[in-house]
């Protein structure tokens, strides 16, 4: 039940940890086409940049869907966090229009995983019953974090004229949301 889910360490858990990586994940939605532009590449390019993300994401959705089913959501949530970390590691690098394409690649795969996994996760850990409110707790979590992230990114972009402060944020919290997904037990509940 509700009550009994916000009793535990583990719903808590799965929050911040949707929370943190959103967080990241909006500041690269928003910022992505103007980064890649304040480092010299056309409009028309940089949208390109970001409508494969959005074609990788569909692919990762679907792949990792089909993992997860036979590997676990666990296991397939670490390999898209740690997807989502590399990228965002890369990103510090990329300024040649093919590194970026790269990292649209990889990283627009460990969204759309992540997306996929986030509401199965909740389900696995605490059944179904209560799993439409538990569902949006997560999802309000995530919903501030993904509010509170691209106006911090645009802030620093203001304040230094570059974005690598905020990829560097995303970093930190991507790190810091997988040390909070790894600390999840494999079950909780069943």
């Amino acid at each position: 039940s509700l009550s009994e889910a916000l009793r535990t360490r583990q719903f808590w858990t799965i929050c911040f940890t949707n929370l943190t990586i959103v967080f990241c994940l909006m500041i690269i939605m928003l910022h992505i086409v103007p980064h890649a532009m304040d480092i010299g590449h056309p409009a028309t390019t940089a949208a390109g940049i970001l409508s494969t993300i959005a074609g990788a994401s569909m692919v990762g959705r679907l792949l990792i869907g089909i993992v997860a089913d036979r590997a676990g959501i666990r296991a397939c949530m670490i390999g898209c966090f740690t997807l989502l970390i590399l990228a965002f590691l890369w990103l510090q690098l990329a300024n040649e229009l093919w590194m970026l394409y790269l990292f649209a690649v990889v990283y627009g795969f460990g969204h759309g995983g992540h997306f996929t996994l986030i509401s199965p996760l909740v389900a696995e850990r605490f059944g179904i019953r209560s799993h439409g409110v538990l569902f949006g707790i997560v999802l309000f979590a995530g919903t501030v974090g993904g509010a509170v992230g691209p106006i911090l990114a645009g802030h620093l972009f203001d304040i230094t004229g570059s974005y690598g402060g905020a990829f560097w944020i995303c970093v930190a919290f991507g790190t810091t949301g997988l040390g909070l997904l790894l600390s999840l037990r494999k079950r909780t509940m069943f």
